[in-house]
């Protein structure tokens, strides 16, 4: 039996994570389910950590992307896009870590949350993980086309809380 069809009794699941806007019916595409994340051992999709992000305000916009050592180690980084003048704080990571750690547990919390200024997406309306993840990683993205807001990706570039990891 094929598992996208088995894992949602009676509902065709494609890869993709979206939202239902109650009011207008519309849809907002939130990313794709290739990303999945396992660090030490605990798998989940980032749409997971998004449900819970985007119940915050002041946040506009999220990432989560693994980070790897060299040892092969997986860290969890989440991005944080700010909603107009809203401050990025240790407050405001303080409140995220805790809806995480009650809505999921407390292994799910990344182990970074980080603001960023942007997030990429696809010219289609897809949050670009697997790309931010080769740019943490130091590797090049080849294909900057497909994404409509490629300059984005150069934000994800040297950030030093990513080194020596």
């Amino acid at each position: 039996r094929c598992e996208c069809v088995c894992s949602f009794a009676g509902v065709w699941a494609h890869g993709d994570y979206c939202k239902i806007n109650p009011k207008t019916g519309g849809i907002v595409m939130l990313g794709r389910s290739d990303g999945t994340l396992n660090p030490n051992g605990v798998r989940f999709g980032s749409s997971e950590i998004y449900n819970i992000v985007e119940a915050f305000e002041d946040v506009s916009d999220s990432l989560c992307v693994p980070q790897y050592n060299a040892d092969g180690e997986e860290r969890v980084i989440l991005f944080l896009k700010m909603a107009p003048g809203k401050p990025f704080g240790p407050e405001l990571v303080t409140k995220i870590k805790g809806a995480i750690r009650k809505a999921l547990s407390a292994r799910h919390i990344p182990a970074l949350l980080l603001e960023t200024k942007d997030i990429p997406y696809t010219i289609s309306g897809k949050k670009v993980e697997v790309a931010v993840k080769q740019v943490i990683a130091g590797r090049e993205v080849a294909q900057r086309g497909a994404f409509s807001n490629p300059a984005s990706l150069d934000l994800y570039k040297n950030i030093p809380e990513l080194q020596n990891f």
